[in-house]
C-alpha cells in the first residue's frame, strides 16, 4: 500500500511539473548520475531526440550553448561553495537545430553526509522570444524590417554631431491614400513593404535606411555618396517606378518623391535635418510624381506656408460640411461596468479618411481656428446628450478658447443655453494650460461650475500645478497623465507617483481618472490603489458614431434587452 501511495504521489508531481512547464532533477556528484522526474516526457520537454541519454551532467551540458555552459558551471560551483541556491538561464539545442531557452534553479542538499544537487528546469522560451521581439522593435520597424524612426534619428544625430558631412533624404510614396481607399489597408501595407525592399536594393548596405513615418523613408548618405546625390535620387525614383507592383488585388503603378537636405556644419541636430528634408519632399511633390528637390530657405518658408494654408482650408471646409465628428471613449468606475460615461475626442474626416488630431489641432491653434473646433465639439456633445438621457460626457476645451474673453464667452453662452444638460457635462483642460493662464482659467472654471458643469484637470502630473493652484481652480476631477499609468503594475516608481497623486486628490476632495489603461493587471492595481475611474484601450477604444448616438429609441431598447 505504501509503495502505491508513493507511486501516486510521484505521478501527481510529474504531472504538475509537466503542466507548469518544468522538470525536476537530482544530481549525485559521487556517481555522476543525473536522474529526472517525468523521464518519459523529458525529451519532448527539452525539444531533443528521444534517443538521447541524459543520465549525467555531461550529457546535459553537451546540449547547452557553449558560452552558456561556462556560466552554468560557475553558478553551480559557487552555490556548492557558498551554501546558497543558484539561478541561471541558458539555451538548449533542440532536435530541429534551433535553440530553446530554459531557466535552471537549484540548491545543494546533504543526504547522509553526501551532497546532492536538487534542481528544477523551467522553460522560458516564449518569454525570451517576447523579450527579443520587444528588443528588436526598439531598433526596427515591424512592418518593413528596416530601421525605425527613433533609430534613424539617433544615427542622424551621431552623424551630424561628428560633422561627417553627407546628406539626408526623405522618400515618400505618392498618393498611397488612394490605394488605401480603393484596395484597403492590407494592399497599402504590401506597397509599403515592396517600396522598402526596392529602396534597400537600390542603396545597398552602405547607407542607412529606415521607415520614419507611415509612407515615408529616411536615408542617411555618407559624404562620398552625397557627391552623387542626383544620381542616387534618380536611381531611387527609377527603381520604384520601373516595374508594376504585384499585389493580392492586382498590379499597381507606384511612384515616390524625394526631399534632400545636405548635412552641413550649420545643422546641429537630427530633428532640424528631418524637418528640412520633409519640407524639400513637399516641394518635390509640387513638381509632380517621381520628382526630387533639395532644401533651401525658400523651400522651408513655402512648404510651411503651403501646409498651413492647405490645412486651414481643410479645417474650415470640414466645419462647413459637418465633417467634424466626435469619437467617444468610455470612462468607467470598474472594468465590467456598463458604458455610460465617455470622453469626447474630436475627429476630422477628409477624402473619406480620418485625419489624425496631431495633423490638424496644432495648426488650428497656430492659425486661431481652434476655438471653432472647441465650439463644434461642444455642440455635438450637447446634441448627443439630448439623444440619450442616460449618458455623461467629458468635453475638452483648448487654452486658446479659455484665455480669450470673446471666445470663452461664446463657449459659455452655449453651455448656458443648454443649462438643463450641464450636470451631465465635465469640461476638461490640460494641467499645463490651466497653470499657464491661471487667472483666465479660474474665471472660466468659476463660470462653468455656476452653470452646473464639473471641471476636470487633464494630464495631471505632467505639469507643475502647485497646491495653491489646485485649490484656486476648484477642480472636481483629476485625470492622471497616462505616462504614469502605462505599465504601472510592473513599475514601482509609477506606483509611488500614482499613490502620491491619489492622496493629494483625496485631501482636496477630488475624484480621479487613470488614463491609458491598456491591460487588466494595471486596471486591477489602479482600482486597488483607489482610483475612481479608468480610461484606456483596455476599457474601450474611441468609437465614431456608436450605437447609442444613432437612434435613441432603438439603442435604449437594445441596452434594456441586454440588461434583461
Amino acid at each position: 500500500m505504501t509503495d502505491i501511495r508513493i507511486a501516486d504521489k510521484n505521478e501527481t508531481l510529474n504531472l504538475a511539473l509537466e503542466v507548469a512547464g518544468q522538470a525536476m532533477f537530482e544530481f549525485d556528484p559521487a556517481s555522476n548520475n543525473l536522474s529526472w522526474s517525468g523521464q518519459e516526457t523529458l525529451a519532448s520537454f527539452l525539444g531533443v531526440d528521444e534517443s538521447l541519454n541524459l543520465a549525467s551532467f555531461d550529457d546535459l551540458a553537451s546540449l547547452i550553448a557553449p558560452e552558456d555552459v561556462v556560466v552554468r558551471e560557475r553558478a553551480v560551483q559557487q552555490a556548492k561553495t557558498g551554501g546558497q541556491g543558484y539561478a541561471v538561464e541558458y539555451r538548449v539545442r533542440s532536435s530541429d537545430d534551433g535553440w530553446r531557452w530554459f531557466e535552471e534553479r537549484g540548491s545543494w542538499l546533504s543526504f547522509g553526509g553526501e551532497s546532492r544537487l536538487i534542481g528544477v528546469l523551467r522553460t522560458i522560451h516564449e518569454q525570451k522570444s517576447r523579450e527579443d521581439h520587444l528588443s528588436w522593435l526598439v531598433t526596427y520597424d515591424e512592418l518593413t524590417g528596416q530601421l525605425n524612426r527613433q533609430r534613424v534619428k539617433e544615427l542622424l544625430d551621431q552623424h551630424v554631431s561628428m560633422e561627417q558631412g553627407g546628406a539626408y533624404i526623405m522618400v515618400g510614396i505618392d498618393n498611397l491614400g488612394a490605394v488605401n481607399s480603393d484596395f484597403g489597408f492590407d494592399i497599402a501595407d504590401e506597397v509599403i513593404v515592396e517600396t522598402s525592399s526596392r529602396l534597400s536594393n537600390a542603396l545597398g548596405d552602405e547607407q542607412a535606411l529606415g521607415r520614419v513615418a507611415g509612407t515615408k523613408f529616411g536615408i542617411i548618405l555618407s559624404a562620398s555618396a552625397a557627391e552623387d546625390v542626383r544620381g542616387i535620387c534618380n536611381r531611387l525614383l527609377g527603381t520604384v517606378r520601373e516595374s508594376l507592383y504585384e499585389t493580392a488585388k492586382g498590379s499597381l503603378a507606384i511612384s515616390v518623391c524625394a526631399g534632400v537636405t545636405p548635412l552641413t556644419e550649420e545643422l546641429t541636430n537630427a530633428e532640424t535635418a528631418m524637418a528640412q528634408a520633409e519640407a524639400a519632399l513637399d516641394a518635390a511633390r509640387q513638381i509632380g510624381p517621381s520628382s526630387w528637390s533639395t532644401f533651401s530657405d525658400k523651400t522651408d518658408r513655402v512648404s510651411r506656408r503651403k501646409r498651413n494654408a492647405e490645412m486651414s482650408d481643410i479645417i474650415l471646409t470640414a466645419l462647413n460640411e459637418r465633417r467634424i465628428e466626435l469619437a467617444y471613449q468610455p470612462i468607467v468606475s470598474d472594468v465590467d461596468e456598463e458604458h455610460i460615461k465617455y470622453e469626447c475626442l474630436i475627429r476630422m474626416m477628409h477624402d473619406g479618411e480620418e485625419v489624425p488630431p496631431a495633423k490638424f489641432i496644432p495648426i488650428a491653434e497656430h492659425l486661431g481656428l481652434v476655438h471653432l473646433l472647441d465650439r463644434r465639439a461642444l455642440e455635438l456633445a450637447t446634441y448627443a446628450l439630448r439623444k440619450d438621457p442616460r449618458i455623461l460626457l467629458n468635453v475638452n476645451v483648448s487654452w486658446e478658447t479659455v484665455k480669450d474673453a470673446v471666445w470663452a464667452e461664446g463657449y459659455l453662452s452655449h453651455l448656458r443655453a443648454n443649462r438643463d444638460l450641464a450636470n451631465r457635462i465635465t469640461v476638461e483642460l490640460t494641467e499645463t494650460q490651466a497653470v499657464d493662464a491661471l487667472e483666465a482659467s479660474k474665471e472660466f472654471v468659476s463660470e462653468i461650475k455656476e452653470i452646473g458643469c464639473e471641471f476636470a484637470l487633464d494630464d495631471f502630473g505632467a505639469g507643475y500645478t502647485s497646491f495653491r493652484n489646485l485649490k484656486a481652480l476648484d477642480i472636481d476631477v483629476l485625470k492622471i497623465d497616462g505616462s504614469f499609468v502605462t505599465g504601472v503594475s510592473s513599475s514601482r516608481d509609477n506606483q509611488l507617483f500614482v499613490r502620491t497623486l491619489l492622496d493629494l486628490a483625496r485631501n482636496f476632495g477630488m475624484k480621479t481618472v487613470a488614463e491609458w489603461v491598456d491591460n487588466d493587471a494595471d486596471a486591477m492595481l489602479l482600482k486597488g490603489l483607489g482610483v475612481d475611474y479608468l480610461q484606456g484601450f483596455h476599457i474601450g477604444r474611441p468609437e465614431l458614431r456608436p450605437e447609442w448616438s444613432q437612434n435613441n429609441d432603438k439603442s435604449t431598447q437594445a441596452r434594456t434587452a441586454r440588461k434583461a
